[in-house]
C-alpha cells in the first residue's frame, strides 16, 4: 500500500486525467473550432452602404471537426444554415489531413484514459515496474500532449491550404 501522500498526489493526478479526456471529447464535439466574419458585398454593393452600415451585411461563420453553421446577413434578417464537413466539404478540404486531425486526437484521447488508469492504478498499488510508476504517467502525458498538438497542427494546415 502507498503512502497517504502517494494516495493523495495520484488521485489528485486521476482527476486531471479525467479532466483531460472530458476536454478532449468536448473538444472534438464542439463546432466553433474556427470563427470568422462574412461579408454580403452583393447587399452592400445595391445600397452603396458606408462603414457605419455595413454591420447589416455582416455574417459569421464557424466550423468544427464534423459541421459548423453560418449566419448570413444582406440587408434583410439573419439566415442562418448549417455545414457539415464530410457530405459537402470533403471536395474542397484537404480529407487525408482531416482524418489525421480525427486519428491524432483519437489516439491522444487512448493516451490520456492510459494515463488515469496508471494514475488510479499508482494510488492503490505500489508498482513493481517504472513504467507502471509516475514515470510512466510522465510518458503517457507527454504522448497524449504530443499528439494532441499534432491533431492541432494538422487542423491549422488543413484550414491554411483551403482558406
Amino acid at each position: 500500500m502507498p503512502s497517504v501522500w502517494k494516495q493523495i498526489t495520484f488521485s489528485a493526478a486521476s482527476v486531471l486525467c479525467v479532466g483531460s479526456v472530458v476536454l478532449l471529447v468536448v473538444a472534438m464535439s464542439t463546432e466553433r473550432w474556427i470563427t470568422g466574419q462574412i461579408l454580403c458585398k452583393t447587399g452592400a454593393e445595391i445600397v452603396n452602404a458606408s462603414n457605419p452600415e455595413m454591420d447589416k451585411f455582416m455574417g459569421h461563420i464557424y466550423f468544427g471537426l464534423f459541421q459548423g453553421g453560418k449566419t448570413k446577413n444582406c440587408g434583410l434578417g439573419n439566415r442562418r444554415s448549417k455545414i457539415y464537413i464530410f457530405p459537402k466539404l470533403v471536395r474542397t478540404l484537404n480529407s487525408g489531413l482531416h482524418i489525421m486531425v480525427f486519428l491524432f486526437l483519437l489516439a491522444s484521447m487512448g493516451f490520456a484514459v492510459v494515463s488515469l488508469s496508471f494514475s488510479i492504478y499508482n494510488a492503490r498499488k505500489v508498482p513493481y515496474q517504472s513504467i507502471k510508476g509516475h514515470k510512466g504517467l510522465y510518458l503517457w502525458n507527454v504522448i497524449a500532449a504530443l499528439l494532441g498538438s499534432f491533431g492541432v497542427l494538422c487542423f491549422i494546415a488543413a484550414m491554411s491550404t483551403t482558406i
